[in-house]
């Protein structure tokens, strides 16, 4: 291999380390078995969407690979497959749904790319920093690129290598291309002179080996497999799966590619081995689960299940014996001793909450519950920005980290950090399995179910519930709440899901009265105090994803400070006054100042609380509950305001516009 060695390092040598790009989710699948490959794959495409929909494409075994794509939804793909059933034929194949970072949303920028002689096809999802650099390097050498994206790299990256080493398996090209590309990547390839063969590698997005009965498949998200199998395999950070209908193999992708270059032999006794040992394990989904219901939207669906996510959150882990209550967490239990998770929870010196989104501001809940409860210092960053300066970390901190999907890059990246400084990493994720979960030194899931709709809803009230139970076992442990205050807390908490089932109704008859009103409006304004304001920036945020009316988030008592410049005739105004909150006088004058103004006023109180009848256009009762609990239950009428605003506009609730559902590349 001296030659090809010498190639290596000329490519090696070429590499120029590029900025970090932020991109949205896309949507793999691939499938070999016995069963027509063109209609699994576009069934499951439409199962991840939700991960990127300006455009989609398939591409089926064939000499040449067979390809088909389209600009737009699944929907269109789904109608060309059909025009072109006869041509499509073939039991092995790629698809990919995607949300454009290179080049604009196109045929010719869709997935699956090939080179020139559809040898070689392949799907990515994630960014391939250096990409400029070995694009040069390959034009240089005579191969023309026909898009604008840094995924057709790797079809003519992957065609030039087995060109100049041609004894290679496929796995072994792949393993040496992938090598070479810096950033992150989740990738599946095909190939016209292996008819029994896909090969897929992951570096930072995820992906998932599903395993069948004499047939595999691959994909970005367990959606896409549950309704062919639950057995499954998550692969690593840096391994490279080999799948043919006879079986798979995992490997380590480094180690292959080092292999190749001659920097160890395998046959060498006690070098390091490639093949990996991937438990199989049964994917935590149902069908059901990923289907609309009954209902319009995803997002509705997942607001009104809201109540049920949040018993599945509580089930297990809420215990009351003898009158006594008690929090069980197997996260905190995780790791047993003196400097277990729980004991390291309570003598942190302070605890840091990376999170982006949605999962920032279930965060901010997360610092008033942690310094009220467990008198313990918190600060919130967001993830993207805690990762770019250099922070300051003890050992004795705990850094907690919060994200839905367990795969946002920015919050991955904090985790790091956290554990570089040799801090306690804990982890607050839905999706069972994922990076953040399996990274993290200890955690806990939300067990709420998955969630399609691109604004989050059930994932943030489970995030908080999930916290309250966090900061409530904490500050037992701290001696900073009795039992008996436990037991007033544990009591009033599993009422919660009951109280907000029982609202949920005629709530969302009055969301969509005063929908009606404010539809046309251009901006809003959300306001709440303490607890409550992360509760108005998430409400301002649901406004925004998904109708695309601008909204703002502002402390009730700060509003005075200059945006009270932005009041004016009719612009609505959503204020959170719940008679609990200290600053509760304070709100009162806001409100008032709001009227004076003739802003169109939406008020969020207590049920019972008269004092807005007489001021406000709108007044929406909430349930009565501990003011730790009140924002599970005031988030829900921002929820429901949001999706009917949007659906009275005729917005893509679901799938809003320059949005997926997670960003998981850096």
């Amino acid at each position: 291999l001296k030659a090809q060695g010498t190639k290596q390092k000329h490519l090696l040598g070429g590499l120029a380390v590029g900025r970090r790009l932020l991109a949205p989710m896309c949507g793999i699948f691939a499938y070999i078995g016995d069963r027509q490959a063109v209609a699994l794959l576009v069934a499951a495409l439409k199962r991840m969407e939700y991960r990127g929909y300006d455009s989609a494409g398939v591409g089926i075994h064939g000499t040449p690979i067979k390809i088909c794509k389209n600009l737009g939804k699944v929907k269109g793909l789904e109608t060309k497959c059909q025009g072109e059933s006869a041509s499509l034929e073939g039991t092995c194949g790629i698809a990919h749904t995607r949300w454009a970072t290179h080049g604009k949303p196109s045929d010719e920028n869709s997935h699956p790319h090939t080179t020139a002689d559809n040898g070689v096809a392949v799907v990515h999802n994630g960014v391939i920093e250096n990409y400029m650099t070995l694009k040069a390097q390959l034009t240089k050498k005579g191969y023309v690129f026909v898009s604008q994206t840094d995924t057709e790299l790797l079809a003519h990256l992957i065609q030039d290598l087995k060109k100049e080493m041609p004894e290679l398996t496929w796995t072994q090209i792949v393993a040496m291309g992938m090598s070479l590309c810096e950033g992150a990547y989740g990738v599946a390839f095909v190939f016209a002179d292996d008819p029994d063969l896909i090969i897929g590698a992951r570096k930072g997005s995820p992906l998932i080996l599903g395993v069948g009965k004499n047939e595999y498949m691959l994909a970005s998200d367990g959606a896409a497999i549950v309704e062919h199998t639950k057995d499954v395999v998550y692969l690593r950070d840096g391994e490279i799966v080999e799948m043919r209908r006879t079986g798979y193999n995992i490997q380590d992708l480094n180690k292959v590619a080092r292999e190749v270059r001659g920097e160890f032999s395998p046959r060498i006794p006690g070098s390091p081995q490639a093949i990996r040992e991937n438990p199989i394990v049964r994917l935590e989904l149902s069908l059901e689960e990923i289907e609309k219901g009954g209902y319009e939207h995803f997002m509705l669906k997942e607001i009104m299940d809201q109540p049920n996510a949040l018993r599945n959150a509580l089930r297990g882990r809420l215990h009351c014996e003898d009158g006594k209550w008690s929090i069980k967490l197997g996260g905190l239990e995780k790791v047993e001793g003196q400097n277990g998770t729980l004991d390291r929870m309570i003598n942190a010196k302070r605890i840091i909450i990376a999170a982006c989104g949605t999962s920032a501001h279930s965060g901010l809940i997360a610092k008033y519950a942690f310094e009220g409860l467990a008198e313990l210092p918190v600060e919130v960053e967001y993830a993207s920005e805690f990762r770019y300066r250099r922070p300051i970390i003890y050992p004795e901190d705990v850094v907690i980290a919060i994200s839905q999907s367990g795969e946002t890059a920015d919050t991955l990246e904090a985790i790091k950090i956290a554990q570089e400084h040799k801090a306690l990493a804990f982890g607050i994720v839905n999706v069972v399995g994922s990076s953040i979960a399996r990274l993290t030194d200890a955690g806990v899931y939300l067990h709420a179910g998955p969630e399609i709709g691109v604004a989050s809803t059930k994932a943030f009230t489970g995030q908080v519930i999930m916290i309250l139970l966090v900061a409530l076992q904490v500050a037992f442990h701290r001696k900073t709440i009795s039992q008996d205050q436990l037991n007033t807390y544990c009591e009033e908490l599993e009422k919660v899901p009951t109280l907000m089932e029982e609202w949920l109704a005629p709530l969302a008859a009055q969301a969509m009265l005063i929908a009606k009103y404010f539809r046309l409006a251009n901006n809003a304004i959300f306001c709440g105090c303490g607890i409550q304001l992360p509760v108005a920036l998430e409400g301002a945020l649901k406004l925004k994803e998904i109708s695309y009316i601008h909204a703002e988030g502002f402390s009730a008592a700060e509003v005075k400070h200059g945006a009270l410049t932005l009041i004016r005739n009719f612009i609505p105004c959503v204020v959170i006054a719940m008679k609990s909150d200290p600053a509760y006088e304070a709100i009162q004058a806001t409100v008032e100042e709001f009227r004076s103004k003739d802003a169109a006023l939406v008020i969020l109180t207590d049920v019972g609380n008269t004092d807005f009848d007489e001021i406000a256009n709108f007044v929406i009762h909430c349930p009565h509950t501990k003011t730790e609990f009140e924002p599970l239950l005031t988030a829900v009428p921002l929820q429901l305001l949001s999706y009917h605003i949007a659906k009275m506009r005729g917005c893509e609730i679901d799938q809003p516009r320059n949005l997926a559902k997670s960003v998981t590349v850096e």
